[in-house]
């Protein structure tokens, strides 16, 4: 990437996968690293229930390092999912946190298939958590996975809301199809530019 007639470019990336990529790009650009977590609690804020009590999930500690220090642990008790080897099968279960009694969100900054997200909503459904709830950056579903977190297309789990950026393209084909609820990141955007 070129120099730009001010100096280097800026480059934005909003809940970059692995934090090592930000150092693929040459010394003549500027890596700026944003989280779209901001525009979940926005959501939060405005939900119709102001009584209802949240507790915000991790699928695992690479989430949780990621994104728990931009949730009030006052307002928002912490559950750390992890998987766990058990013979043979890799199982997930509750780390660290009590999900009893909460609609539990669980963060992450990608989706593909969705199974990590699934195995963790059943591990918080059969540790008391009462609703389920998803909140990721990028939602890349291929080969049309999403289709299994449409409520007629899932028994096993039944997410209240699935909240999703609109960072990648396919998300469009989500919107209007509960329990998906695609978030624009306009205003982010419009923010890092004009603020």
């Amino acid at each position: 990437i070129p120099l730009t007639r001010t100096g280097p470019c800026e480059v934005v990336i909003f809940d970059i996968h692995a934090l090592q990529n930000q150092f693929y790009f040459s010394s003549n650009v500027i890596v700026r690293l944003e989280s779209t977590v901001g525009l979940l609690l926005d959501a939060l804020n405005n939900r119709e229930n102001q009584n209802e009590k949240f507790a915000i999930a991790f699928p695992d500690d690479g989430a949780h390092k990621r994104f728990a220090h931009m949730f009030e642990e006052n307002r928002y008790p912490i559950v750390i999912c992890s998987k766990i080897r058990e013979d043979d099968k890799r199982i997930t279960t509750i780390k660290e946190g009590n999900p009893t009694g909460y609609h539990c969100i669980i963060i992450d900054d990608l989706v593909q298939s969705g199974g990590t997200l699934i195995e963790c909503a059943q591990a918080l459904l059969k540790t008391g958590a009462v609703n389920i709830s998803a909140f990721v950056g990028h939602g890349i579903f291929p080969n049309e996975s999403w289709k299994k977190f449409i409520h007629s297309n899932n028994p096993k789990v039944r997410f209240d809301t699935f909240y999703v950026t609109n960072t990648y393209p396919n998300t469009q084909v989500l919107i209007g199809k509960p329990p998906f609820k695609v978030i624009s990141i306009a205003k982010l955007l419009y923010n890092i530019c004009f603020n």
